[in-house]
């Protein structure tokens, strides 16, 4: 066939199609008259929900969810809107204001079509096999609160982003998965409204899963008016006032890239053409991805909701009264301390079934160590279930379990608050925690901390331990715990045993010294003066000191490795050098000595530069690199050994004799205080001439001479 024969044939079925088979195509694609009709459309043919549907209208979204989309709708029927009425004093719909009716009618969507079970287990298959969860129990509606421009202290301006609502679905699934008790829970949370069996918010689902051509529709007896956040609360709470502004400090406005993108053309917020910057209010004290104002708790809104206490101005009061000793107001407490006193009132996905079980329960860091924060009944001034968890005003204060440790008497104290931070913030408060545990806790004041050259403050590094020399940076984590866990020794330590001359083990086994005058750390060789022992029943004792204990902050390797500073142990030092008792970096820079493991503490002993030269040069030390490396490890040994007169005997060094190949070589230290002396396997005896220079990995001894093995 020729292609104008194609072509013609072509337009002789085009001519059909256009004039014989029109009639028959539009006849194909009518809507049935007998197919289910779209939301609207299904509660109008029911005749009880005219409000509902009134009210949809009146916010114009009738065009949407009376012709098209993919919704799940909790329909209020006319009873439930005379009711509300009658509840908020209104005579009609048409007395609502524009913005509340738009927000009550959202609250009331969510997307996409959801039936009871697929609101339940989030899917819409039901299989046998299928292990379903319903931990998923929020679902986001169509309401989003409008933006709000706020400033914050420096006066800077932000376009704050309120978070789309979620709406929380109730169910005996629920509540069962969780294993809580779900009356006790839901009738708690919504006083008056009695539990059954499957609730979304405060109303009961008397009818679920009527189907419409656009979604479902689940009928429920209450009109539903989206709930405030916590920071609502709060705003609106003046008995929470205190609270509130101490919590509002820690704001901070977050730039949005999903949110501020997702505007498209609408987010022209001032009209100046461009597209304006969303932000989100966000609090520093709370969980990460938290906040009073956000819906979305950490990023999964549809499973966490935050729980927030809040004690009222009478209750913080009681607590700065009773347990805070020399400020003249609570906002005169230090920021750290506050803020970390704060944080104990913040948890997330608690409900009130366990609020009597909180001081065993709660399981945040920052709040898992709670003397008394179980809350009943008796102590609840407002319970509520706000848009993003539960709130919980109370007429009680919380109280961490560090104020009934061993620090109890310095806890809360103006003079000691620098402390009482580095104990918290270096995490010794955990330890101090411990129950069936006793210690003696040695702790500085404000200004013996200055005293030493030291500070706890905040700073372009954060907060943290700060030396007076480097004010823009704060000491590293490790030197911080270090300096902290100095204070703390093991067990009870009383007036008696402090014995001039004598070493105390701290906790993280470095020591502190006894002067005449005092006690003394590795890391400043200054006594500080102690004052009367106070003793906590139980926990231990505390000694008050006038200057912090600086721990030593080199190791045995990086004092001798200093010969500037530390030139009596050079020729030790190049000893190991040569004989590669050394573990290096990749550009073959000494880093430690290879005999010395982490975790484990020695005691050094290093002959004098000039005995070692006249070993090398009568032979006795040996020049080739193995043996040399043999020489030198007899020279450590396992343990830590002051000239205090406390410990003697056969001690292991790091040498392994070379005919058992395993054994360790042995010293014997013959130990009189002021007067240590070592034998050597030959016999030999020598004496220490310089004791006692702590190091962080344990002690160095100057002896007259060599050891050999």
């Amino acid at each position: 066939m020729k292609l104008h024969q194609v072509i013609l044939g072509l337009s002789a079925v085009t001519l059909f199609l256009h004039t014989g088979c029109e009639k028959k195509f539009d006849e194909y694609y009518k809507v049935p008259d007998d197919l289910i009709g779209t939301i609207l459309q299904v509660l109008d043919e029911d005749g009880n929900y005219t409000q509902f549907c009134k009210a949809v209208e009146l916010v114009e979204f009738d065009d949407v969810l009376g012709k098209t989309g993919n919704f799940t709708v909790f329909a209020p029927d006319d009873a439930a809107f005379t009711m509300f009425f009658n509840e908020y004093g209104y005579s009609s719909l048409d007395d609502i204001p524009e913005e509340e009716l738009e927000g009550i009618v959202y609250y009331h969507i969510v997307f996409w079509a959801y039936s009871k079970f697929m609101l339940l287990y989030g899917l819409n298959i039901q299989d046998a096999e299928i292990d379903y969860s319903t931990e998923n129990f929020k679902r986001p509606t169509r309401y989003t609160p409008t933006l709000t421009v706020e400033f914050d202290t420096m006066g800077r301006q932000y376009n704050v982003y309120h978070e789309t609502k979620y709406i929380p679905v109730y169910s005996d699934e629920y509540f069962t998965e969780i294993r809580l008790d779900a009356t006790v829970n839901y009738e708690f949370l919504y006083p008056g409204t009695s539990y059954g069996g499957f609730h979304v918010d405060r109303a009961e689902v008397v009818e679920h899963d009527v189907p419409a051509q656009n979604g479902w529709i689940h009928k429920i007896n209450r009109v539903l008016v989206p709930p405030g956040n916590h920071d609502d609360i709060l705003e609106e709470g003046e008995e929470y006032s205190t609270f509130k502004e101490l919590l509002e400090k820690n704001t901070y406005y977050e730039y949005s890239s999903s949110y501020t993108t997702a505007q498209d053309n609408a987010g022209d917020i001032d009209e100046d053409g461009k597209l304006d910057s969303l932000f989100l209010k966000m609090n520093r004290i709370f969980p990460t991805g938290s906040s009073p104002d956000i819906e979305n708790i950490s990023n999964d809104g549809h499973r966490n909701m935050l729980t927030l206490f809040a004690p009222t101005n009478s209750a913080l009061q009681d607590f700065f009264a009773s347990r805070t000793t020399g400020y003249t107001s609570i906002e005169q407490i230090g920021d750290y301390w506050i803020d970390w006193y704060l944080s104990h009132y913040i948890g997330t996905n608690y409900w009130p079934s366990r609020f009597s079980t909180l001081t065993a329960d709660w399981e945040w860091d920052l709040t898992s160590s709670v003397v008394d924060c179980n809350v009943t009944e008796g102590d609840i001034h407002q319970l509520q279930m706000a848009s993003n968890g539960p709130f919980c005003g109370i007429n009680k204060y919380f109280l961490p379990r560090i104020f009934e440790s061993v620090a109890q008497p310095i806890m809360g104290n103006k003079d000691y608050e620098w402390f009482c931070d580095m104990l918290v913030f270096y995490l010794t408060d955990k330890l101090l925690n411990e129950e069936n545990l006793e210690f003696t806790l040695f702790a500085p004041t404000n200004a013996a901390i200055s005293e030493a050259g030291y500070m706890f403050r905040t700073g372009l590094g954060g907060y943290g331990l700060y030396h007076k020399n480097s004010p823009l940076a704060p000491v590293s984590r490790k030197a911080g715990t270090d300096i902290v866990n100095t204070h703390l020794v093991f067990g009870e330590v009383d007036e008696n045993a402090f014995e001039e001359g004598t070493f105390i083990e701290t906790t993280q086994k470095t020591y502190i010294g006894i002067a005449p005058d005092g006690i003394f750390a590795g890391g400043d060789p200054t006594p500080a003066g102690m004052g009367i022992p106070e003793v906590v029943s139980g926990k231990g004792i505390l000694y008050s000191i006038d200057r912090m204990l600086v721990s030593p902050d080199r190791s045995i390797f990086d004092i001798i490795a200093d010969p500037g500073t530390y030139p009596q142990y050079q020729k030790f030092y190049q000893l190991c050098f040569n004989s590669g008792l050394m573990v290096l970096d990749e550009n073959s820079r000494p880093q430690s000595l290879d005999n010395i493991s982490v975790g484990t503490y020695y005691s050094c002993f290093i002959p004098t530069n000039e005995a070692l030269e006249a070993g090398i040069a009568s032979g006795a030390v040996p020049s080739e690199a193995d043996s040399l490396q043999h020489f030198l490890r007899y020279h450590f040994v396992e343990g830590v050994v002051f000239d205090d007169g406390k410990k003697s005997g056969e001690f292991n060094t790091t040498r392994i004799d070379e005919e058992s190949g395993y054994l360790f070589n042995t010293i014997e230290i013959i130990n009189q205080k002021y007067d240590l002396k070592i034998m050597d396997n030959q016999g030999n005896v020598r004496n220490v001439i310089s004791a006692n220079r702590m190091t962080e990995d344990g002690v160095i001894h100057q002896i007259d001479s060599y050891l050999l093995y």
